[in-house]
């Protein structure tokens, strides 16, 4: 299966919105720590999720460099775990 920045970012949502509803469903350019303001709960299901639906990807390296920038968000994120994913099905 494929796995398109599109449809990871739809997961992400998805996912938030299931686990954090007060939040509803976040823009894809909103910060996941300063716009959303997830809590380690919230991260810990999220990047769960992504493990377990995309397989082992390196989160930490772009977890830090992002929310030290603000460039923390969904679509960042989708767009980073596809660029993975592709270069892992290249290799």
């Amino acid at each position: 299966m494929t796995f398109t920045a599109e449809r990871i970012a739809e997961m992400l949502v998805t996912e938030i919105a299931e686990v954090c509803p007060e939040l509803g469903r976040p823009d894809l350019d909103a910060s996941i720590t300063g716009d959303l303001g997830l809590d380690s709960l919230c991260l810990t299901s999220l990047f769960g999720m992504v493990k377990t639906e995309l397989g082992q990807v390196e989160l930490s390296g772009w977890f830090i460099r992002a929310s030290n920038t603000g460039t923390d968000t969904i679509g960042s994120l989708s767009a980073y775990l596809a660029a993975q994913l592709a270069a892992r099905k290249a290799a």
